[in-house]
């Protein structure tokens, strides 16, 4: 039951977080704020439910998925405090009881830390489906169809680094000023969810390729001591 709790409230997140991204003048600076608000309430929520995982940081050993999951865990943390601290010191222009002096380069702030958390929340997926990809590929192999999941992953490779390409997010990112159409919202999402699943097929080939090479060491040091 908890588990299934942490997958709905995952999904509520990330829906919740494009949606913000994809700021346009007909939401209202207020609405904005509220479901930012609400956003930040669910990642606290979040971080309460994987409590346990704070507790084993220091136990059992550190292999290439574990590490850069930890490390990607910790930036998309640090990430998203920048995301409530520019909001909280520009909350003035939504809240006029809000005793803060709005400062404008706050707002460059949260759209950079916006970036790079979009960034990495797509890189903490990719880690998080590793196993889910490598396992399709494992069945797929056992039929005739064996490579064919190599294309469509190709494609949406492809289809994530067009993206990111086409959406601007690396100037903003560096905080590069640029003047972007706002885009539909079909073809906004459809951009987004591509650099997401980008990223997973990224994230996936690197880890099986790590984990490849760490094996071919193991056994290599294991023949090296059978031949002592």
């Amino acid at each position: 039951m908890k588990r299934h709790v942490k997958i709905l409230i995952d999904i509520i997140m990330l829906v919740q977080f494009l949606y913000l991204m994809y700021y346009h003048p007909g939401m209202g600076l207020r609405l904005h704020a509220i479901l930012g608000i609400t956003l930040c309430v669910l990642f606290v929520l979040h971080h309460f439910l994987n409590i346990k995982w704070y507790a084993v940081l220091f136990k059992g050993q550190y292999r290439f998925r574990r590490i850069i999951m930890t490390i990607s865990d910790f930036l998309l943390l640090f990430a998203m405090l920048a995301i409530m601290t520019s909001s909280f010191m520009i909350s003035g222009l939504v809240f006029p009881l809000s005793f803060l002096p709005v400062a404008f380069y706050w707002r460059d702030i949260h759209v950079m830390s916006v970036a790079w958390g979009f960034v990495l929340m797509a890189f903490h997926l990719g880690v998080h489906s590793h196993s889910l990809l490598a396992k399709m590929e494992k069945r797929m192999s056992e039929t005739i169809f064996g490579y064919v999941i190599y294309l469509p992953q190709l494609l949406v490779l492809g289809v994530g680094i067009y993206g990111f390409l086409q959406s601007g997010l690396w100037n903003d990112m560096w905080m590069i000023p640029q003047s972007l159409p706002t885009l539909p919202a079909s073809f906004f999402y459809a951009e987004h969810i591509g650099m997401i699943g980008g990223m997973c097929v990224a994230v996936h080939v690197l880890t099986a390729a790590v984990q490849r090479a760490e094996k071919m060491c193991h056994a290599g040091k294991e023949r090296g001591r059978e031949t002592q």
